[in-house]
């Protein structure tokens, strides 16, 4: 936060009158960071290596801007430098938005945001993910523009009603919308990300959403599971279990800088219609993983990640475009970076002395 002192040198002392005059200007920033991840992946198929996929590469190059502009408002921003886009600016921002909290527990935003769906695979970032993840996760729109209000009805519970682009607006245009009701829950050692939603698709058509995430806590940051069940349904179509993702994650940390994960992913549309633009009529895909995440700066543990991963998957997928295959291989080691930019500054300025080890 800035301060000024108007009418007084900075040589002579500051008397009462003159300090009723200091008046703070800002934005103040609050979060200023950088981050990055790079590494080697292969993918194979039936024994074929995939040349086109298979190499070094840098996968993210992430900003992020957060900013206190007035009581209770705020802004945030995050931009994906290394997205290249045919369409605009925004397709390569994740997200950029007002927030305004006129107490502790409401919450208003407007502007590109996360689209409110549950689940923890589709929460998680998109730099923490390592090529194992769902056919849904692998294709879902989730950074659109709208607006969201948040409440929170206990210390424990927040719901979120958000209107904003449907997820399908590549497909659709920028005149169709979604709703979405989501509840955030923390009860003991059960965690919860659940929403309902409906997304404008095709032809004026809605695509419905139960997305159920749940996280059960076995030993407090040692041992955990996310288990998340995704069903989408359209007009025409029965509800439940036709078209639909399970996903399952379990991690265990043996130390604290070690993170084990082994992970199963299933997709599944058996609804003979062509609504479901994700996971298309006729795919059922299998897909197994596991790997570890390695941070060696014990006190500083968000700043340098190892990691690698394996994945296998099985099945059918009818979408021409889609990501997961059968009989595909893939492997991906690497680093991921993550610089505080304040924190860093202060610490030049300090001359603070730390220990990483």
């Amino acid at each position: 936060m800035c301060a000024t002192t108007m009418g007084v040198h900075a040589e002579e002392p500051v008397s009462p009158e003159a300090r009723k005059m200091v008046q703070y200007v800002g934005p103040e920033v609050t979060k200023l960071n950088v981050e990055g991840r790079f590494g080697w992946q292969m993918f194979r198929m039936d024994g074929v290596m995939d040349d086109a996929s298979t190499g070094f590469r840098g996968e993210f190059f992430n900003l992020r801007l957060d900013a206190r502009l007035y009581k209770g408002l705020s802004f945030s921003w995050r931009q994906r430098l290394n997205r290249l886009t045919e369409r605009t600016f925004w397709d390569a921002t994740d997200w950029m938005m007002l927030n305004y909290a006129p107490n502790k527990d409401w919450l208003i935003s407007a502007g590109k945001q996360v689209v409110a769906i549950g689940g923890y695979e589709y929460d998680r970032a998109p730099i923490d993910m390592y090529n194992s993840n769902s056919e849904y996760w692998n294709h879902i729109g989730c950074y659109q523009l709208g607006a969201s209000v948040a409440y929170n009805f206990s210390k424990d519970d927040r719901l979120t009603f958000q209107l904003c682009n449907t997820p399908f607006r590549a497909q659709t245009g920028n005149n169709s919308y979604g709703l979405s009701l989501m509840w955030n829950g923390s009860h003991g050692m059960w965690e919860t990300i659940w929403s309902v939603n409906a997304f404008q698709c095709t032809e004026g058509r809605w695509m419905n959403y139960i997305a159920l995430g749940n996280k059960f806590n076995f030993i407090p940051q040692r041992m955990w599971m996310e288990l998340d069940f995704v069903n989408r349904a359209s007009t025409q179509q029965t509800f439940l279990f036709e078209d639909c993702s399970v996903i399952a994650e379990m991690s265990g940390k043996p130390h604290s800088t070690v993170r084990l994960f082994g992970k199963y992913t299933y997709d599944v549309n058996n609804t003979g219609t062509d609504a479901d633009l994700y996971v298309m009529s006729g795919t059922e895909m299998h897909g197994v993983s596991g790997g570890i995440e390695y941070e060696p700066f014990k006190k500083l543990p968000e700043v340098l990640r190892l990691f690698g991963s394996c994945g296998y998957s099985w099945g059918v997928n009818s979408n021409p475009n889609g990501v997961m295959q059968d009989g595909q291989i893939r492997l991906n080691v690497g680093a991921k970076i993550h610089l505080d930019l304040l924190k860093g500054l202060r610490w030049a300025i300090n001359k603070d002395k730390i220990s990483l080890w």
